[in-house]
């Protein structure tokens, strides 16, 4: 779905499209091939929905997960991610679920401390947050946030919902598109 070999991924989504699921599936199929995830986030994933996504899982395999909330404000645990970051290495991610708030300009400080972040890690980093409407009136109805300085550090990866068929995704980078499908399981390819 992405190949995170590629380089950090900012996925930018409509509000509800998936993007929390997404990275769940992302941040699973890393433990099962042996390597460590630390998630971060707001909000810690909806139990029902995690347990949905991760069963099946090895117990053994769960220990490689560190799931960190941040509240509203990413800094306040920027120094416990970068400690655990040193114990970080390639083939492991790290993942920053809605790294900025839904509304208006990511604050300096939090683009801040997300650009130590991804130079401090030796993994791959997948960082997520809410489309914005592009008031410009020309280009795609929905861009991301963070302007430049997300595109000099993370190729962007748009998830929308279908436009008529409600359990379909599509996935967008740059020219190219893929179609996903929710299910109980999390996004998979259809």
């Amino acid at each position: 779905m992405i190949d995170l070999n590629e380089g950090n991924v900012h996925l930018s989504c409509e509000p509800g499209a998936g993007k929390t699921t997404f990275c769940m599936n992302i941040a699973r199929n890393v433990i099962e091939s042996g390597s460590s995830v630390i998630w971060s986030c707001m909000r810690a994933p909806d139990t029902g929905r995690f347990s949905e996504i991760f069963e099946g899982v090895d117990r053994s395999q769960l220990v490689n997960l560190k799931i960190i909330e941040f509240g509203d404000y990413l800094p306040v645990v920027e120094d416990v991610i970068l400690d655990n970051l040193e114990r970080m290495k390639e083939g492991d991610l790290l993942v920053i679920d809605d790294w900025c708030e839904p509304i208006g300009r990511p604050k300096k400080d939090v683009s801040g401390s997300l650009i130590r972040m991804v130079e401090k890690s030796r993994c791959g980093v997948i960082v997520s947050s809410s489309a914005v409407g592009n008031a410009s009136g020309s280009g795609p109805s929905l861009i991301a946030r963070g302007g430049d300085f997300i595109s000099r550090n993370f190729r962007t990866v748009m998830l929308h919902r279908h436009p008529r068929r409600e359990s379909l995704r599509i996935l967008s980078e740059e020219s190219e598109e893929s179609l996903l499908r929710m299910g109980g399981r999390g996004l998979s390819p259809v």
